[in-house]
């Protein structure tokens, strides 16, 4: 993209965004009004009412505290005409139609459509569902059977046998849990934790195994509960309330069990001798973290670790930073697996409530998989509003001879791979909305749908394959009936729809009205600065080295050095100053407007080197100025972009003049008088 359209880009969106974005009504308006929402303007053939304006002025105007006064609403519904007008303009020019348009306005409906294509209820159950949990913290252990997602039901059934075995060793038996999974678990980390998993919430783990963790009681094991990664047997230790969320900083000193004991000794040492320090405020805990802490990834930031929640940390490193009262409390020393810490707390916050919770929660929901159950509720609804009808012999004697090449494992299966089967029968059929008969789905349709979608599908055996691209088939047709009312079901859609559109019909027709023109007609432009000039000027000019040095020494070191400089000289000094931070100063040049630069506000404007200057911050300045100049015109290409932003103004004015003309804009005063200093 060169610069010219680059330029009107950006000021499209830069002028545009807070228009249309506020503009659009809740609706498409119907054209009728009533005594209670009386016409406010007319333009052409269309009517405006009152209630369609008070919507995108209360949204553009919420936190306005002159809103509703005489100013502001003339002032508003000067912009809205001309919003109106511009759109209205576009959609006669066909300018709606365009492949561009209707392309754009295509993919973002296909996007905002996924935003709708869930089942709300089930989701906020979803929601609610892991606040509550979030509420409390879950103490797990557990033994782990592994088998991979995709495993035969030979090894599937095989991997959950044992996992019961295991469960009735425990049950009915009474064996100990903890040796059990240190001798069956394949979880790698058993021979560390024994099958401990510490403290857990929600969203800490995969939903079917939290799942098991919040509905088992208190000293009790779940039956064999299955995730990705195989068959797991989950026991409760304890439940507490949640602990929120704390801020540390923290100081380590390295020591293991494998160091020497003099060596652990002298760890400990240290670690109590930094501690003192900071209880007799000898030194920071920023300082100490710095000079001191064996973590040298935190050490720059004074120690500061990232916000945890339980089950983030070690246990009793967890522990301690929970257990600080106030920000700036410090703990003792203590010891972790991995050394000596000693820990300050920076700040600590509950769980927060729903409502502040709730976007989050939406967020980490639909990233989650529990979302997959949102989305089995939604497509057994959207079934039985669509009528969907399954033929099953004929869907049956597909997949089965669908499944019969193994080349669907591979991602490789054809429609060829079919022979003579009979494609043109119907699978399953569809009700879509507005339409007089369902709309029949024929193995053609699947077969055509499996070649460009089979690794979406594939499991673990021909047979499932198949049937999971039936699944995500029929799935999609679905949702596309369910696309189709989208707009009449959700007015906020609606809105959001004819926004887009809106925006969009509103660059094309600026761009070509007033941007690109603007600057494409030189002549014009040219024209235009010259009627002009006088506002394109000038104020007094310096060209000028600015020096800063951290105190007056430095100053007075150099400023001989610069009062004899050429200003190649000069140019040198600050090239080096840039490149050597070690040279203890730093230089800015430039040509400066009077009033663009305050240091050159406290200095007479002469030639040469300036007195020292006292900075605030406690550096000292000096100035070298090189050349002098008076006020003066600009030149049109020293003033270009604000002459084209200036003649755009201009080429837009005439035109919605133009509009207004052209669509007889005709206002309600009586209505408009009406909307002043509403309470």
């Amino acid at each position: 993209m060169n610069s010219s359209a680059f330029l009107g880009k950006l000021l499209c969106l830069l002028l545009l965004l807070p228009l249309f974005q506020a503009f659009v009504p809740v609706a498409p308006n119907s054209g009728g009004a009533s005594q209670d929402d009386p016409v406010l303007f007319t333009f052409g053939n269309e009517k405006v009412t009152k209630s369609e304006f008070l919507y995108v002025y209360d949204k553009h105007n919420a936190q306005d505290s002159a809103r509703y006064t005489k100013k502001s609403i003339d002032e508003y519904l000067d912009l809205y005409i001309n919003f109106k007008l511009k759109v209205k303009e576009a959609e006669s020019m066909g300018i709606d139609t365009l492949s561009t348009i209707t392309s754009q306005l295509s993919d973002y409906y296909k996007q905002l459509a996924k935003t709708y294509l869930y089942d709300k209820d089930i989701s906020e159950q979803l929601m609610r569902e892991a606040y509550e949990r979030m509420k409390s913290e879950v103490k797990t252990a557990h033994i782990l059977i592994k088998v991979p997602e995709q495993a035969s039901p030979e090894d599937t059934t095989k991997a959950y046998n044992k996992t019961l075995s295991i469960y009735r060793m425990i049950t009915e038996q009474g064996q100990d849990f903890n040796k059990l999974a240190e001798k069956y678990s394949e979880d790698p980390s058993v021979k560390e934790n024994k099958g401990d998993l510490g403290y857990l919430t929600a969203f800490q783990t995969v939903y079917p195994f939290e799942t098991a963790a919040y509905t088992t009681p208190k000293g009790k094991i779940s039956l064999p509960v299955r995730t990705q990664f195989g068959y797991h047997l989950v026991k409760v230790d304890d439940i507490r309330p949640a602990r929120g969320s704390v801020h540390v900083a923290h100081i380590l000193i390295k020591s293991t069990e494998k160091d020497t004991i003099t060596k652990q000794q002298a760890a400990e040492k240290r670690a109590m001798d930094i501690y003192n320090r900071l209880k007799k405020k000898k030194i920071t805990f920023e300082d100490a973290a710095l000079a001191e802490s064996d973590d040298k990834t935190t050490a720059k930031s004074g120690g500061e670790l990232p916000w945890f929640k339980s089950g983030k940390m070690l246990p009793e490193f967890e522990d301690v930073a929970f257990s600080l009262k106030k920000p700036g409390d410090i703990a003792p020393p203590f010891k972790t697996k991995l050394g000596w810490h000693i820990v300050k707390l920076l700040d600590k916050k509950g769980i927060g409530t729903y409502d502040e919770l709730k976007d989050d929660l939406k967020k980490r929901i639909e990233r989650d998989n529990r979302s997959r159950v949102s989305q089995q509720y939604f497509i057994a609804r959207l079934k039985k509003d669509y009528r969907f009808t399954e033929f099953t012999p004929e869907k049956t004697a597909l997949l089965t001879a669908m499944a019969k090449s193994t080349s669907i494992q591979k991602g490789q299966w054809k429609t060829d791979s079919l022979g003579n089967f009979d494609l043109t029968k119907p699978i399953c059929s569809i009700a879509f909305p507005k339409e007089n008969a369902p709309r029949q789905y024929t193995g053609k349709d699947l077969a055509t749908f499996a070649e460009k979608n089979q690794m979406r599908a594939r499991s673990r055996n021909p047979e499932e394959t198949a049937a999971k691209i039936y699944g995500i088939f029929v799935e999609e047709q679905l949702m596309a009936a369910e696309e189709t009312i989208l707009e009449t079901k959700y007015p906020e859609f609606a809105r959001l729809l004819k926004e887009f559109r809106d925006g969009n019909l509103l660059y094309e027709l600026m761009s070509k009205k007033v941007w690109n023109k603007a600057m494409e007609d030189t002549a014009g432009l040219k024209a235009f600065y010259n009627e002009n000039q006088g506002k394109y000027q000038w104020k007094d000019r310096v060209s000028a080295y600015l020096f800063t040095f951290a105190d007056a020494a430095a100053a007075n070191n150099l400023r001989e050095k610069a009062a004899k400089a050429t200003p190649e000289e000069l140019a040198n000094m600050e090239i080096d100053a840039k490149a050597n931070k070690a040279s203890g100063y730093k230089v800015e040049s430039g040509v400066f407007e009077k009033g663009q630069k305050d240091l050159l506000n406290h200095i007479e404007w002469k030639k040469g080197l300036s007195e020292n200057i006292d900075n605030p911050d406690g550096t000292v300045s000096f100035v070298v100025m090189t050349e002098l100049m008076s006020a003066a015109p600009k030149k049109l290409e020293e003033a270009r972009g604000y002459v084209i932003a200036d003649y755009q103004g201009k080429l837009e004015a005439d035109w919605v003049k133009e509009l207004r003309n052209k669509y007889g804009v005709k206002v309600n005063k009586e209505v408009q008088e009406s909307l002043y200093r509403k309470k």
